[in-house]
């Protein structure tokens, strides 16, 4: 605009009579020499965003492939910068980042270079945009996040990978011919069956509380003993207990229990304490309910 303004004020110059010379009717004016000065002439056109990108490029001895395996902006993309060619570039905001990352990878500082690129398009005007436009505008692009390749998040991945196995899965149940719900059903019924058929009256371990009205007789073992169960209507068990262990038997009409060694636990009926009885032909007996006439 200087440059403009003082070619003005030179060319009004030459064109300026005094009132004398208007008044005498004088036009030798008009034949008055009109001066250019040469340093004034107009400068060329500045190089475009292009040119300047690719001298940058050159001054580096890097190719368009060179460009592309750092950045990964494809070639089609860089040519088209270099080129000026604005019908094979995307839309402004992706064209902006792609300047900005390739101008920072050719190491030019220049903030408004995509801004000159922009009205390099438009010759020189203002482009009118719309409101969606300034929006998306004002929204600061990383340059790098568009290089990047789409990542896909872990619940995609998850969901991905889960479907994989119920497909094989399933897949191999049906080449094997394999119901795997009949499998686990087998397995249940087997060990439901196996619990069942270890179930009697005379082992604690097994027997369990059946109603409020059972008979319970615990014994503390601080001898090893001998012992012969007999347990309602139950065959008799006989076991040898070690010292140290601790047994409860569960009845619901009676029990009867034979121990082969004196004074060799401590007795528990229903909870509360019972003694042990004495040795009759080399065993104590002891018949639970107690009769009601024994002493």
């Amino acid at each position: 605009m200087a440059e403009i303004h003082s070619r003005w004020r030179l060319y009004q110059d030459t064109l300026t009579v005094s009132p004398e010379e208007l008044a005498s009717g004088n036009r030798s004016h008009l034949l008055r020499p009109h001066t250019i000065d040469m340093d004034h002439q107009p400068s060329p056109p500045a190089d475009r965003v292009g040119d300047l990108l690719r001298q940058a490029r050159l001054e580096h001895n890097w190719t368009l492939e060179d460009v592309t395996a750092h950045t990964r902006i494809s070639r089609a993309n860089l040519l088209a910068l270099e080129e000026s060619d604005y019908q094979r570039l995307p839309a402004d905001f992706f064209t902006k980042g792609l300047l900005q990352l390739y101008a920072e990878y050719l190491g030019i500082d220049d903030p408004l270079l995509a801004d000159r690129f922009f009205r390099e398009r438009d010759g020189g005007r203002k482009k009118q945009q719309s409101y969606l436009h300034r929006s998306r505008a004002t929204q600061s692009l990383q340059p790098k996040k568009l290089a990047e390749q789409a990542r896909v998040s872990s619940a995609t991945a998850a969901i991905i990978l889960l479907t994989c196995i119920v497909v094989s899965f399933t897949g191999f149940c049906l080449y094997f011919s394999w119901n795997p719900f009949e499998y686990v059903t087998d397995k249940l019924h087997r060990i439901t069956s196996t619990v069942k058929s270890n179930f009697h009256p005379a082992d604690p371990t097994t027997s369990g509380i059946r109603n409020q009205n059972k008979l319970a007789l615990q014994a503390v073992f601080h001898r090893d003993c001998r012992v012969l169960v007999i347990l309602d209507d139950h065959p008799g068990i006989e076991q040898n207990y070690l010292k140290g262990s601790t047994i409860q038997w569960e009845a619901h009409q009676g029990m009867v229990l034979y121990l082969y060694q004196a004074d060799c636990a401590e007795l528990q009926f229903n909870g509360t304490p019972l003694p042990f009885p004495p040795l009759i032909d080399g065993r104590a007996t002891i018949r639970l309910p107690i009769p009601a006439h024994a002493p």
